[in-house]
């Protein structure tokens, strides 16, 4: 638990800040998410839909690949995402997650918080979400947690935590040519060599 020192927002505080205000300025992806058993629409708007209606629930599918999914749904936004009642539709693990993403920015928080936001994604869907969080980075605070390095390629300042403790902060060209933690994983990642595909020998 932190000891000392103070987390602001814009300057002010946050001991300063109305809680109840602060959490609507804050969405976050986690790794473990829920899959309601309710319509496309009403999994990604969660009984808080915005003046856009529609727009901004297409909106913020887009801005998550999730408007792929809705694109193939039999009712697009309106089916029902539970195999188990009648017109029900199930989706793929992939396919949850990028729903998960829009539930996240179609809240239009300040403060968007993803962890591991394309697990189960493959490079191509990967891609249009990384896309996507590039055009919302341009108005709004995004914290990607990942042990995918390749990820913070995008990002404009990455924080490295070893062992519960910060151990090395700066830009991805920084941290990937200073020695330490950040570096030794880089190029642990980047090594595909051939030597841990072959076979036993007798």
């Amino acid at each position: 638990m932190p000891t000392e020192g103070v987390v602001t927002w814009d300057g002010v505080s946050t001991r300063d800040l109305d809680p109840h205000a602060l959490w609507k300025q804050c969405a976050v992806v986690p790794q473990e998410f829920a899959r309601w058993p309710m319509t496309a629409r009403e999994n990604i708007h969660l009984g808080q839909p915005q003046p856009g209606g529609d727009d901004a629930v297409h909106r913020a599918a887009a801005a998550s690949g999730a408007d792929a999914v809705i694109n193939v749904l039999r009712s697009g936004l309106g089916t029902l995402l539970a195999r188990e009642w009648w017109g029900g539709q199930a989706l793929s693990s992939g396919q949850w997650q990028r729903i998960a993403g829009s539930r996240a920015i179609h809240r239009d928080a300040g403060l968007l918080v993803m962890d591991e936001p394309t697990s189960d994604l493959d490079a191509r869907a990967e891609h249009l979400v990384f896309t996507g969080l590039r055009e919302l980075a341009r108005d709004r605070a995004i914290v990607l947690v990942t042990h995918n390095l390749a990820n913070t390629v995008v990002a404009d300042r990455i924080v490295v935590m070893e062992g519960g403790r910060v151990t090395a902060e700066g830009t991805f060209s920084q941290l990937t040519t200073q020695p330490g933690l950040f570096r030794d994983l880089w190029l642990l990642q980047q090594d595909r060599g051939s030597s841990s595909l072959d076979g036993e020998t007798s």
